[in-house]
């Protein structure tokens, strides 16, 4: 199985439209290369139209790269590199060749409670989160969780996954994001296995050029 790699870039002081046309240059450059079976840009591109309350928690980081197929040294270099294990618990179709996608994805860099092992907090993820998540928030049309197997750049928070959080338009966020009883069942869900006050929201618009696992 070839290996996931999650990338994170920040924009700092670069223009926004040179910052996403860079990027976006680069997921298609890397899709052009056979090997590479999924290539999904997400990017803060000015034009996210995520809702405000959407930016839950702050982040310094403005845009993610997911690539699978490629080798570590074939990865192109960001601010923070993590190698990944993919899973697609709600999927929707993706386009391709590097279609936008409908409305916008939020990325949820997560950190376990302290009293968890990284195999507990990947566990509860896994066989309790996704359940719940999927039951309570039918706004929610697209749903990953990357388990990070390892930091692959020297400074890399001590992140434990990253959530990818879809929704086709910010009314489907604003007013479907929780069903009847979804908040309750959420919030108490993610209380048993996230460090929510160390936690990060990044909406971001989603570019897909390849992905092997719509």
């Amino acid at each position: 199985m070839s290996d996931t790699h999650f990338v994170m870039f920040r924009r700092n002081d670069e223009d926004v439209d040179a910052f996403t046309g860079r990027l976006r240059d680069m997921a298609a450059n890397l899709a052009a290369d056979r090997r590479s079976l999924d290539v999904v840009l997400f990017v803060d591109d000015g034009l996210v139209g995520a809702p405000p309350e959407a930016t839950a928690y702050p982040s310094e980081y403005d845009a993610g790269l997911l690539v699978t197929g490629l080798p570590a040294a074939d990865v192109p270099d960001g601010d923070i590199s993590f190698r990944v294990t993919r899973r697609v618990i709600k999927a929707r179709p993706r386009g391709a060749d590097g279609e936008r996608s409908p409305g916008f994805t939020i990325l949820c860099p997560s950190i376990r409670l302290s009293s968890l092992s990284h195999d507990e907090f990947d566990a509860h993820w896994r066989t309790n989160h996704s359940r719940v998540h999927v039951a309570s928030s039918p706004g929610t049309c697209h749903y990953e969780q990357l388990v990070i197997d390892e930091a692959l750049t020297r400074d890399a928070p001590e992140w434990d996954g990253i959530g990818l959080l879809s929704f086709a338009s910010a009314s489907d966020y604003t007013e479907r994001l929780f069903g009847p009883g979804g908040m309750e069942a959420i919030y108490s869900d993610c209380s048993k296995f996230l460090d929510l006050d160390r936690g990060e929201t990044i909406p971001t618009s989603e570019f897909t050029y390849r992905d092997g696992a719509a």
